[in-house]
């Protein structure tokens, strides 16, 4: 029997992409600019998938995702992919959790504390999108965004969180932002810090299976993928049945404790991944 092999990006898949008429797709940037950014951007997410320590097998699922030409679907793989790559440029001790017919994380971190990773993203919404077709003005609504939020830890990942709790360990939730108004930095991770640890705590009305909270913007930059330091956060939370050691992401800003907060270790604005 021929051995399965996973790859990315070939000869027909790049000829279906030349052929996709969906001018709101992902794919049809970079087939624009396949000579230049477009290029860059694939080899990166070649790259990434090569080293993603799963077997062929259990990563055909994952190419599924990567080569859709759906945005959801590919930006969801991406973002486990990005933080992945993330938490082996922080020198983190981390496994992917293939997939299964349970609801399970992305991720378990080994060390320096053992925890769970599920990642997600925050698209944009239904609403926008038909209102940015018919292109008419969107208002700037951060409780709209924090709605969202809350709906990913209160009702869609909550299974995914509770895996970790059930091995009594924390869970942590990473969120990739890409609503309207990510990319034009309005300080909502601000507005998320207010809310989760101000006066009242937000994260009291929480589920004590999530741990902490990592809010994430993501830009391509040229067909390089980076992480703001400057506008991505995490958030411990207080009442979590079993919490994360506070200073786990030292390279993203932290809020703990009534909007105590800690700077980046480093002076960069971006992580590039």
């Amino acid at each position: 029997m021929a051995s399965i092999k996973a790859s990315l990006f070939g000869e027909t898949w790049v000829s279906r992409a030349r052929e996709s008429k969906d001018p709101t797709s992902w794919v049809s940037d970079v087939m624009a600019t396949l000579d230049t950014t477009g290029a860059v951007y694939l080899d990166s997410l070649r790259l990434w998938f090569d080293g993603f320590p799963l077997s062929a097998k259990q990563k055909q699922g994952l190419v599924a995702r990567i080569e859709s030409f759906k945005n959801q679907e590919h930006l969801g793989a991406v973002n486990e992919l990005a933080w992945w790559t993330f938490l082996q440029r922080q020198q983190f001790n981390a496994n992917p959790i293939a997939t299964t017919n349970t609801s399970t994380p992305d991720f378990r971190v080994i060390a320096s504390s053992e925890f769970f990773i599920e990642v997600s993203t925050l698209n944009i919404s239904e609403q926008d999108q038909a209102t940015i077709q018919v292109r008419d003005s969107i208002a700037l609504d951060h409780s709209e965004t924090l709605r969202r939020v809350l709906g990913k830890v209160t009702a869609e990942k909550l299974k995914q969180l509770s895996y970790a709790t059930e091995r009594k360990r924390p869970s942590v939730l990473v969120l990739f932002d890409y609503t309207t108004w990510s990319a034009f930095g309005t300080q909502f991770y601000r507005f998320l810090a207010d809310f989760l640890l101000g006066k009242p705590l937000g994260f009291q009305s929480l589920p004590a299976e999530l741990s902490a909270l990592v809010y994430v913007e993501r830009k391509v930059f040229n067909g390089h993928v980076a992480i703001s330091r400057l506008r991505s956060a995490t958030y411990y939370n207080p009442f979590a049945k079993y919490s994360l050691p506070l200073g786990t992401f030292t390279s993203l800003s932290e809020f703990w404790c009534q909007v105590v907060k800690t700077e980046s270790v480093s002076p960069d604005d971006w992580v590039w991944l």
